[in-house]
């Protein structure tokens, strides 16, 4: 404990974007779209300006009449409004708690009650679609020059380190099984979740841009930030997932790093025939949620620069990540599409138990369990409760093999009897279609149930459906879908109870609305 609050202090919200501007003022930070709270700046800052744009949005949130340690609500459509805000937050001794603005109102309204901000910052056609989980009661104002900034500002000290047990910051789990919980982080904690993005910067010698498509709302797109800045390095940030963004930003900043959510992934495999160019400087490749598609790997990998390196990391908002998997063009270490890698060397380690909470020897699937410097220290409201043993629940279902890495199965929640991975399975059909670009299996009448999706919304072949799942496991027949009929979480993941129920809609196999085969 003491060696990991020792570290501490080189990670608070509060100061990162002062010290960033100290050390590395110049270094240029590029958008897909421009700020709402200071749209005069275009898609163009650099880390001067961003620390510029911090202290003014601190000095708002502190003229008005908020109190040290208060929650502020940051609800607002995506964007790095939500970065400039919560380091804002920080910088004024606030809490951030950012939330998914399309987070279902009756689950917002559950998360807003737990949290106990004592403000929102959200945008006009937010506060609109939204207006029912607000409430009349809760204060709240837009993130723009006419309103947040259009108060009067309040007096800020001096950028100093908070104590490693202060707040600091608050987001939500993805919320695929129903509500999602408010996961609390600590100075001291989410240092854990920064330090060892830090160290394999340092190690790999990363200097060159960081380029990346991830949730404004999300623990690790506040992580990967605050590494970023503390290594120094040109960042560009999509809030859009479509490629042709990604390849013209790309082809602009050029970046060594290039980080995605394996569904964005998916999307941008098309870049390898439409865009070769924009990739060709890529020296890593980075995902670090949930495992990736074996053809994404080899499909990105292939346009990237010689020898690059394809990093991913497994982990959770509750505890940062937890293993590390690296793929060349001639394929990791452990060759199974399942693995996602090792424990980070002095930070995490993992353990596989049964039903009764007993150990498990290798390559025998059970329940994960992990343990890493960012462990969260509490949940904010409901009955959810933490660990005190040290020892971290995944939820999820895998094994460690003898060589000491991880084997991912399925989440627990989304297995399906008589399945022995859902995720490999799914894996077996998106490398025999390359077409596809998402398939999701939930749990059918009997047989596991495909929603598909395909590149371009192009009809889907049902001939070459049927012979790529010959050899499977019976499959009821395939619900095509286009990309935003697909019901996703903040991170761009399946929702896969929403998608079964989705899929149950008796209406649903219309060919005339681009479904096509579905079951009745």
């Amino acid at each position: 404990v003491s060696r990991r609050r020792s570290v501490a202090p080189a990670y608070p919200l509060a100061t990162a974007a002062a010290e960033a501007a100290r050390r590395h003022g110049d270094v240029p930070i590029r958008l897909d779209r421009p700020l709402d709270l200071s749209p005069a700046d275009g898609t163009a800052l650099t880390y001067r300006r961003f620390a510029e744009l911090v202290d003014r949005a601190a000095a708002a949130l502190a003229g008005r009449g908020l109190a040290a340690g208060d929650r502020v609500a940051i609800v607002r459509r995506p964007s790095f409004d939500v970065q400039v805000l919560a380091l804002g937050c920080a910088r004024a001794g606030l809490v951030p708690v950012l939330l998914f603005d399309r987070t279902a109102p009756a689950d917002l309204a559950t998360l807003l009650a737990r949290s106990e901000a004592r403000l929102v910052v959200t945008d006009p056609e937010t506060e609109t679609r939204q207006a029912a989980a607000f409430g009349p009661q809760l204060p709240r104002v837009h993130a723009t020059p006419e309103g947040l900034l259009a108060g009067r500002p309040g007096a800020l000290p001096p950028p100093a380190a908070p104590p490693p047990d202060t707040p600091q910051l608050v987001t939500h789990t993805s919320g695929t099984t129903g509500t999602p919980k408010l996961v609390l982080h600590s100075v001291a904690s989410f240092a854990g979740h920064a330090r060892p993005q830090v160290v394999i910067g340092r190690v790999l010698r990363v200097r060159s841009p960081w380029v990346a498509c991830l949730p404004s709302v999300h623990a690790r797109t506040m992580s990967g930030l605050l590494a970023a800045l503390r290594l120094g390095l040109p960042i560009g940030l999509l809030t859009d997932p479509d490629p042709e963004r990604a390849a013209a930003m790309c082809r602009e900043l050029r970046p060594g790093v290039l980080e995605a959510v394996p569904n964005v992934f998916i999307r941008w495999e098309e870049l390898a025939g439409t865009a070769p160019d924009a990739m060709a400087g890529v020296r890593i490749l980075l995902c670090t949620f949930d495992a990736l598609h074996p053809r994404t790997v080899r499909t990105l990998l292939s346009v990237a620069a010689p020898g690059a390196r394809f990093l991913q990391a497994y982990g959770q908002t509750e505890t940062g990540p937890i293993t590390v998997k690296v793929y060349r063009r001639r394929g990791g270490r452990c060759r199974d599409s399942r693995c996602v890698g090792r424990p980070v060397p002095g930070n995490t380690a993992v353990r596989v138990l049964d039903a009764d909470g007993d150990r498990l020897g290798y390559g025998v699937p059970g329940v994960i369990w992990a343990r890493s410097a960012g462990i969260t220290p509490s949940y904010l409201g409901g009955r959810h409760a933490v660990p005190a043993d040290g020892w971290w629940p995944m939820g999820d279902h895998g094994e460690l093999s003898a060589r000491g890495c991880l084997h991912l199965h399925d989440r627990g929640q989304d297995r399906i009897d008589g399945v022995a991975s859902v995720l490999a399975l799914e894996d077996r059909i998106l490398d025999r279609l390359p077409e596809l670009t998402e398939v999701a299996l939930v749990d059918g009448a009997g047989r596991p149930r495909p929603a598909v999706c395909t590149r371009g919304d192009e009809p889907l072949d049902l001939a070459a459906w049927a012979r790529a799942v010959a050899d499977l496991p019976p499959l009821a027949e395939p619900v095509q879908l286009s990309w935003d009929e697909v019901p996703h979480t903040s991170t761009w993941k399946v929702r896969r109870s929403l998608l079964r129920r989705l899929l149950e809609e008796p209406a649903r196999p219309a060919a005339a609305e681009g479904v096509v085969g579905a079951d009745a």
